[in-house]
């Protein structure tokens, strides 16, 4: 039978292919391994019926295939060669444990001033002892604490589930008339962190002036209930990897182009600067945790704050998502609030080519592939490295480039990077303003101490055009389709803008903001359906549980992917039914689920 991490290692590969190419993927790996069987089995299937594995082409919400332009990664980003593992260092073949950077001075902690904030606990007199089950089931239509609704499903993390509710105490005019409700797992750890969140953000609400306040999730209440904690949020809408994947796989026009990636750069940076000068780096920035705000003034907000670390505090090397995670944090330096600049420069290639920058199926094809986009890391970053000898084979010389050894395909291999244009991608995807990859390679500095600021970044170029950025329109078919009318359903100023329009802000908005704002809440939510969200949370974090796994990561993890958790649900979080569009089939709904 086939090596389980070779299966896995096969899925991964599947997800970045177009289904012609997934399916020749998967002739292939069975034929090496001597399944002749299924192979043939797979072919016979295939000649029967060629329609049925065509990729889907409607607008309706089940998906369609990307555009040719956009369906793989900028190119081969390395080539690599099979290796006898007897041939390398035995330190190529260990996986390093998470460093440390900093002390903490628990003697001077014992004497400082103290923060305080205080935490409402509900409990009623009808019950004694502890709940009869250790984790919160939420329910739809349940009211918690006797205030909040539930109304729908928003999503699930490595710490919380996220519901939207409708507030019984607020009027039916209040802006925060339906709010987001985190729904806190049930362990210390992790009520821990969830606690940390909620101190940041009252700390930071203490030091910054209200229009810096108005760039955060405004948090509305924080309480304990049933031995679980909930915090409640303002209601954002769908967040940035939803939005994408939504509109390329439903074939809609393209939503993040230029224009619209300068409104969102400007607003992140934004809110960057802030948390940066107030010495906290977030560490853990990726589309998920960037909402959109309004779709049509292209208003977003910088989310989850639980993973972020004060600079002078204790630091662990295992922050960040893979993907997004910044060399000198691989490499095993100590980073500052400039991991954070990094990590938002591969955000906007994402958004702007639908797909991830670099090569995350291992820590060394992301070092590959960084090499490859950007040229070789400087001597001294990999020679000072604390981490850099268990993934270089050679560091680089004018005799031996950088190579790295790593697994890939299931098979130790010699990596050695290709050399990719950066600006060549940016231009093949449709990037037309000539600012825009100067502005991205600022963002994506090898070397921290060359990378830019977030105010250094604001300053840039790209950022100083003001032209107006042009409404999002939907094409007549796309109006008539499934997917379009959910789109219109969930944003109803996108009905009413038809001329450009400068839609930029600060904590009072614009009125044309304003309208923007209004109009879209008159049906609160995300766009996405709630089977999208939920299948989307799945295949995005599965890869990454399966590595945290391995990681040996405490609690000092960072990262949102630092647990070991079952996929969306499994313990029992219901789903609402969606009001447009397909429901979650009966098989698979985790309304009729049962307590995992």
């Amino acid at each position: 039978m086939p090596d389980s991490d070779d299966v896995e290692q096969l899925l991964e590969e599947l997800t970045l292919l177009q289904p012609s190419a997934a399916l020749e993927a998967v002739q292939r790996w069975l034929a090496a391994q001597k399944l002749d069987v299924a192979c043939s089995a797979l072919k016979k299937e295939i000649a029967s019926d060629p329609s049925k594995w065509s990729p889907p082409s409607s607008t309706s919400a089940a998906g369609t295939s990307a555009s040719s332009g956009t369906s793989t990664r900028p190119g081969r980003l390395f080539d690599t060669e099979p290796i006898d593992p007897a041939s390398v260092p035995s330190v190529l073949l260990t996986k390093p444990d998470p460093v440390f950077f900093g002390e903490r001075d628990d003697k001077k902690r014992e004497g400082a001033a103290t923060e305080e904030f205080a935490l409402t606990v509900h409990y009623d007199a009808l019950t004694s002892g502890l709940e009869s089950e250790p984790h919160f089931r939420v329910e739809e239509k349940q009211i918690i604490a006797g205030r909040y609704v539930v109304i729908q499903y928003l999503g699930s993390g490595t710490f919380c589930h996220t519901v939207q509710c409708e507030d019984l105490r607020a009027g039916p005019s209040s802006r925060h008339r339906f709010v987001c409700v985190k729904v806190s797992k049930n362990t210390k750890d992790i009520l821990d962190q969830n606690l940390w969140e909620v101190k940041l953000l009252k700390l930071l609400s203490r030091r910054i002036d209200s229009e810096q306040r108005a760039l955060l999730p405004a948090l509305l209440n924080v309480f304990y209930y049933r031995e679980t904690l909930f915090i409640v949020y303002e209601l954002l809408r769908d967040n940035l990897y939803h939005i994408y994947k939504y509109i390329e796989e439903c074939a809609l026009p393209k939503y993040f182009t230029c224009q619209r990636l300068r409104e969102v750069a400007r607003q992140c940076l934004q809110t960057l600067a802030v948390l940066h000068a107030q010495h906290v780096i977030h560490c853990d920035l990726k589309p998920e945790n960037i909402l959109i705000q309004s779709l049509t003034a292209c208003q977003v907000k910088v989310i989850d704050y639980g993973n972020a670390y004060l600079h002078h505090d204790q630091r662990c090397s295992y922050v960040q998502s893979r993907a997004y995670r910044a060399p000198e944090v691989v490499l095993g330096h100590a980073y500052s609030t400039k991991v954070d600049l990094w990590s938002f420069g591969c955000i906007l290639m994402e958004l702007l080519t639908n797909r991830l920058l670099f090569d995350n199926r291992s820590v060394q094809s992301l070092l590959a592939s960084h090499i490859a986009l950007l040229g070789p890391f400087p001597k001294r970053l990999v020679e000072e490295g604390q981490l850099s000898e268990y993934y270089f084979e050679h560091m680089g010389s004018s005799s031996h480039p950088q190579t790295l050894v790593g697994k890939h395909d299931g098979r130790l291999c010699r990596m050695k990077p290709t050399s990719t244009s950066l600006e060549a991608l940016c231009e093949r995807h449709g990037a037309d303003d000539p600012n825009f990859a100067s502005f991205i390679r600022q963002l994506l500095a090898l070397d921290p101490v060359e990378r830019a600021t977030a105010e250094k970044a604001l300053q840039h170029p790209f950022l100083r055009d003001t032209s107006p950025c042009p409404p999002y329109k939907l094409t007549t078919a796309d109006r008539s389709g499934e997917a379009g009318q959910r789109l219109l359903h969930k944003y109803r100023s996108l009905e009413n803008v038809e001329s450009p329009t400068r839609l930029t802000g600060s904590a009072s908005f614009p009125s044309a903001i304003d309208a923007a704002l209004l109009n879209d809440d008159d049906v609160p939510g995300p766009a996405t359906p709630t089977s999208f969200r939920e299948q989307c949370y799945i295949d995005r974090e599965r890869l990454e549980k399966k590595r945290s796994r391995k990681s040996g990561a405490s609690r000092w993890g960072g990262s949102s992917n630092s647990k070991d958790e079952p996929p969306a649900n499994l313990d029992g979080m219901a789903l609402s039914p969606d009001p447009v569009g397909p429901k979650t089939p009966a098989s698979t709904d985790p309304l009729k689920k049962g307590r995992a």
